[in-house]
């Protein structure tokens, strides 16, 4: 097995080992590199759904099925990120999946079907490493915060845009679901590492402190976030897989390739 870090603070890919069939030695080694580097890559991986719900079992118990995207047939516990032609994305915010609830994702496993010639990168921020970089009196405030997250669906979009049915099953949910609190800062349990645990889509504002306030404070903490010396962008090929740490991540899908189809399978770990 052949790791290779990507960048200093996230982001390894990883071969030379068979991720489906692999020993529980080999995925001991996985397991590692995933919570050390926060988002590993394997390339020419072929998935069938069975086995994608397999390899992600190993990382924990399965998240139930999505409540809006749409899902495989088969195996309705892996999500399908698709564009098609004729229904371009709506819209890319930094995120970390579902902060919505009580409780998010611990990490997600994609995986490439079928993509455009070009674009369509994803990008990954290592919010352990954003927290690293404040000072410790900033550190000690945040750790005394906490914020609002929910889920408030295509609030800046045209309604007439809202076509697809999971579009529209996503505003049901997000009417369903009220604002949740977490901490500003948690810490990943395997690694001890504190995260700054933000993200622009569903954070939407600090307790405690007034609106310029908490405004001003989220601003300056996205920007730090910002920073490509804490990301890693992933090109994406065909059959190209993904996992990554929920726990310590936003991830951003870069939409610069129009309505070209592109479609990826996704499961998610509780």
């Amino acid at each position: 097995m052949h790791i290779e870090p990507l960048t200093p603070h996230i982001g390894a890919i990883i071969s030379e080992v068979n991720i489906t069939g692999c020993s529980d030695n080999e995925f001991a080694a996985i397991y590692q590199a995933w919570y050390q580097y926060k988002v590993i890559f394997f390339r020419d991986v072929h998935l069938t759904p069975q086995q994608h719900l397999s390899l992600a079992s190993r990382f924990g118990e399965l998240e139930p099925v999505h409540p809006f995207f749409p899902n495989v047939k088969e195996a309705p516990q892996i999500s399908i990120i698709e564009t098609c032609a004729g229904n371009a994305p709506l819209e890319s915010e930094w995120h970390t999946d579902l902060t919505w609830r009580t409780q998010p994702s611990k990490a997600s496993i994609l995986h490439a079907q079928h993509l455009p010639d070009c674009g369509g990168d994803t990008i990954w921020c290592s919010m352990s490493a954003v927290f690293d970089s404040l000072s410790e009196e900033e550190k000690s405030a945040l750790r005394m915060l906490s914020a609002t997250h929910s889920l408030h669906a295509f609030k800046e979009v045209d309604s007439a845009q809202i076509t697809q049915q999971w579009h529209k099953d996503l505003i049901a949910v997000s009417e369903r679901n009220p604002p949740v609190v977490h901490p500003l800062v948690t810490t990943v349990p395997e690694t001890g590492e504190e995260v700054l645990f933000i993200n622009e889509q569903f954070t939407r504002s600090i307790k405690n402190m007034n609106d310029n306030q908490s405004a001003a404070l989220l601003t300056k903490l996205f920007d730090i976030a910002r920073k490509p010396e804490f990301q890693v962008r992933f090109r994406w090929q065909p059959n190209s897989l993904a996992i990554w740490d929920n726990r310590a991540t936003q991830h951003y899908a870069v939409i610069d390739y129009s309505d070209t189809p592109r479609k990826l399978h996704r499961v998610t770990v509780t």
